[in-house]
């Protein structure tokens, strides 16, 4: 029946036995799967975008850097590796997410677990794609002075996509679904950091392009996960 909705009890679903933490997970990977499949379409179209902007890209990737060369300075160097070191092992987003989830426990804000859970799932699995790629392409990074390249399946050089725009970029899709308001504060170091790896420079423009893309997407695919879990939970009122 139109407009019916079943009772979130009779769902198995009990706000007082919530899911268990590796059910959650479980849900929303494959919540994050079906966004991703439901949208298709729309994920070709960013991919043909993104592999145009990227054929494109590549031919500014080589003047951009020496132009950047001309005024690199040992203290722009030095600012940009202080930025940098945020995304070193991925650990300033990850103490984002995880600075947040305290304060939430300790305000009681147990409804808070499953979004930003989604935001730890979501960086996961963007670096785990990030390593997959990385190697797929072998694009040797710019400070090595080794002609820009793919050497196909070459685990020596780990250029193409950046993950530290990729750990960024899902974070900022995530949080952009489920809580916009922190998403529009964090953008922006988020951002920085990115053009830091360019400055450094451990990273092309269009490594840093493709990162933040792929990222994003993956990021946006969680956080709607997210969004349908809770509808699922009871917790959020059924989408129209």
């Amino acid at each position: 029946m139109a407009g019916h909705q079943t009772p979130v009890s009779r769902r198995g679903l009990n706000s007082a036995s919530p899911p268990s933490a590796w059910r959650s997970a479980a849900f929303l990977c494959r919540g994050a799967a079906k966004v991703a499949w439901a949208r298709r379409g729309t994920l070709l179209l960013v991919f043909t975008g993104l592999t145009a902007a990227l054929l494109g890209g590549h031919a500014a990737d080589r003047p951009i850097m020496t132009w950047l060369a001309t005024w690199r300075t040992p203290d722009v160097v030095t600012a940009a590796k202080l930025l940098s070191l945020l995304g070193e092992l991925h650990l300033a987003p990850l103490g984002v997410v995880l600075g947040a989830w305290g304060v939430a426990e300790w305000r009681h804000q147990k409804e808070r677990r499953i979004p930003l859970g989604s935001a730890l799932l979501a960086m996961a699995v963007s670096g785990l794609l990030a390593q997959l790629l990385k190697p797929l392409f072998g694009r040797p990074r710019p400070h090595l002075r080794v002609p820009d390249q793919l050497d196909w399946f070459n685990t020596q050089w780990d250029s193409f996509p950046s993950g530290h725009s990729m750990h960024w970029a899902a974070l900022i899709g995530t949080l952009w679904m489920v809580s916009p308001r922190l998403a529009r504060w964090i953008a922006p170091l988020a951002v920085t950091v990115m053009a830091a790896r360019i400055l450094v420079p451990r990273h092309y423009p269009t490594d840093v392009l493709a990162g933040a893309t792929l990222g994003l997407l993956c990021g946006l695919c969680f956080g709607q996960a997210a969004l349908d879990y809770q509808r699922q939970l009871g917790r959020l009122p059924p989408s129209s």
